[in-house]
């Protein structure tokens, strides 16, 4: 099976933020379930909340790497170019916890993740496809009280404890990337405020990122591989005024249980 169209086709496979590429803010099903294709460049294959940590490890509860592996075997033409999105659920969740319990530093637990994760990113490249690593993306703002938690959702320290830890990740992830010749691409830098915290207005939940962010991602991607031509999208940043505007409504929702709109993404090859 080869990828013989003349457009390149990007495969997106990863945890629930591969959703992001689907081209709407919903999160989408787990493979082998289709996921929504409303922007053509992207296609993505979910692989459920696996953590990056895991992938290299069999019998997990999750089965991240036995479903990564079974699906680029059966879902993904020989040579494609495949973007790797795992990471953030482990720097919300579990670095800042294990760091804790294990009395040491952040960098000890995130090296052992980073060296775990790029082990099966190495993997992935001797199968003979182009890779592309995501970054993870800033946490959440507010930790979640226990009587509104979602298991899906924890979060482990504050908002700048946990996008320290997360810079710290994506920076390690970024240097292994350059020595071995493999892409990383990165919005991180643009979805956080003047004071390190979280810009929310790019999220449709506490957690997922909205296609109001999509211009970042196609802007940094059209820059990491220029041969692709992809037009230049419009960024939009947000005033003072918009962020408040939507802190409410998105407050509103959560009160009354309403599901964000469903922003759908318009990016197209030039």
């Amino acid at each position: 099976m080869s990828n013989s169209s003349s457009e390149p086709v990007l495969y997106c496979i990863g945890d629930s933020h591969a959703s992001f590429f689907s081209g709407e803010d919903r999160i989408q099903p787990n493979w082998p379930e289709a996921a929504m294709r409303h922007i053509p460049l992207f296609k993505v294959l979910k692989v459920g909340s696996s953590l990056a940590y895991n992938l290299s490890r069999k019998g997990t509860r999750s089965q991240g790497r036995e479903t990564l592996f079974k699906l680029l075997k059966t879902s993904v033409p020989a040579h494609s170019h495949v973007m790797l999105i795992f990471g953030e659920i482990d720097c919300r969740a579990h670095v800042i916890k294990q760091a804790r319990s294990r009395d040491c530093s952040v960098s000890e637990v995130i090296n052992g993740l980073l060296d775990g994760y790029f082990s099966v990113i190495k993997e992935v490249a001797e199968m003979g496809h182009t890779l592309i690593i995501y970054n993870a993306i800033p946490s959440r703002i507010k930790v979640p009280t226990k009587s509104s938690a979602d298991p899906s959702f924890i979060a482990i320290g504050t908002c700048l404890e946990r996008n320290a830890v997360t810079k710290l990740f994506n920076q390690g992830l970024s240097t292994r990337c350059q020595e071995h010749e493999i892409y990383f691409l990165s919005i991180f830098d643009a979805l956080l405020d003047r004071n390190g915290l979280t810009n929310t207005w790019y999220y449709f939940d506490t957690i997922h990122l909205s296609q109001r962010a999509m211009p970042l991602a196609w802007n940094a991607l059209r820059d990491l591989i220029p041969e692709w031509e992809l037009a230049k999208a419009k960024v939009i940043v947000p005033s003072p005024w918009d962020r408040v505007v939507d802190r409410i409504s998105k407050r509103m929702r959560r009160l009354v249980k309403v599901q964000p709109p469903a922003r759908r993404g318009k990016h197209s090859i030039a």
